[in-house]
């Protein structure tokens, strides 16, 4: 019988460098408007060393798969498509893209962002090798919209919890890491999906990578912009009020479990859980879930960190009636589809 998910890869043996450093590797679905971008942000690179591009095309119903083939007959020399007959999903492309990397590095591109300096993979490369204690590294990065970008995202909102050095407890308390600017050794990746933090059920893979790495080594930080990161819409993150809640849920989760295996000071815990009990709170909202508005409202009065109790009856009351809840969640879908995402 035969396996439609079976992986079937394009490339050039004889063309490919032998032992890369570094491998990078790009998930691909439905990406034919913006994967030149991606690729050629991996051509441009610089480097006094050899990479590969691992590209993995899930079956897109449109043209990205021809756009890559193009760019491999093009660039034997550097470029892999890993594919099958039929969609395997996002997890599984991963993982087969993860298990075809030969570099000592790995560093990840999604198909619909792009590098934009020429020295990223270089200067990741040097910082790693004169660190030996470092478990990843990532940059400043630029983010796009349909309308405008914005540059140099952490030089310009700057933030406390900036992952570098000692990176755990920033992690616990914002997602700052950008997945187009990082870069790990091949090791870490392929321990991490070994472990019961790597849970299928949650809608990323990026997030729990990333503590798991803060427990095992430092993390570097270049402050120099590299990437751009395209906010598109209909993305994991952009799908609707329902996805946007069940990927805070499933955030959640994910934090419980490191704060249960690997605790910290019970003040900071503390904070952690009402930075999150916050986040499920305004999502309930607009997914109309009064049920995890009330028990978010609950823990964050209990743990003095009450939203006050008239806000809270009026927003509960309004979700309720479906006035306004409805027209503020229409109105935000609105600007949201055509003013701060790319249509995808």
């Amino acid at each position: 019988m035969i396996d439609d998910k079976a992986t079937i890869e394009i490339s050039d043996p004889t063309k490919l460098p032998k032992s890369p450093l570094v491998s990078v590797y790009m998930l691909a679905y439905k990406h034919e408007r913006f994967i030149r971008d991606a690729i050629e942000g991996v051509i441009a690179q610089q480097c006094n060393f050899e990479i590969e591009l691992i590209i993995g095309e899930d079956c897109s119903p449109d043209n990205t798969r021809n756009i890559a083939t193009d760019y491999q007959r093009k660039h034997p020399q550097l470029i892999r498509i890993l594919t099958s007959n039929k969609n395997v999903g996002v997890r599984e492309n991963a993982v087969r893209c993860q298990d075809a990397t030969r570099g000592t590095y790995i560093a990840l591109c999604e198909g619909d962002d792009y590098w934009h300096h020429p020295k990223k993979l270089q200067m990741q490369v040097d910082l790693m090798l004169a660190n030996p204690d470092m478990a990843f590294c990532h940059t400043d990065y630029d983010r796009k919209t349909k309308f405008r970008t914005r540059h140099n995202r952490h030089k310009n909102c700057p933030s406390p919890w900036l992952a570098k050095g000692d990176a755990y407890l920033s992690l616990l308390h914002e997602r700052s890491v950008m997945t187009a600017t990082t870069m790990f050794p091949r090791e870490i990746v392929m321990a991490f999906r070994n472990t019961e933090f790597s849970n299928p059920r949650w809608p990323f893979g990026d997030f729990n990578r990333l503590l798991y790495a803060s427990l095992i080594g430092t993390a570097g930080y270049i402050d120099v912009s590299t990437a751009t990161y395209r906010k598109t819409r209909g993305s994991s993150t952009n799908k609707s009020n329902h996805a946007h809640l069940r990927m805070i849920l499933a955030t959640q989760e994910c934090i419980e479990m490191f704060l249960m295996k690997h605790p910290v000071a019970a003040d900071s815990e503390r904070q952690i859980r009402s930075e999150i009990m916050n986040s499920i709170y305004r999502a309930a909202f607009y997914a109309e879930r009064t049920d995890l508005m009330d028990s978010a409202y609950q823990w964050l009065k209990d743990n003095g960190f009450g939203i006050n109790n008239l806000e809270h009856q009026i927003k509960s009351t309004a979700v309720k009636l479906k006035f306004p809840v409805r027209s503020l969640s229409a109105i935000k879908n609105l600007i949201d589809a055509n003013l701060s995402a790319i249509p995808a």
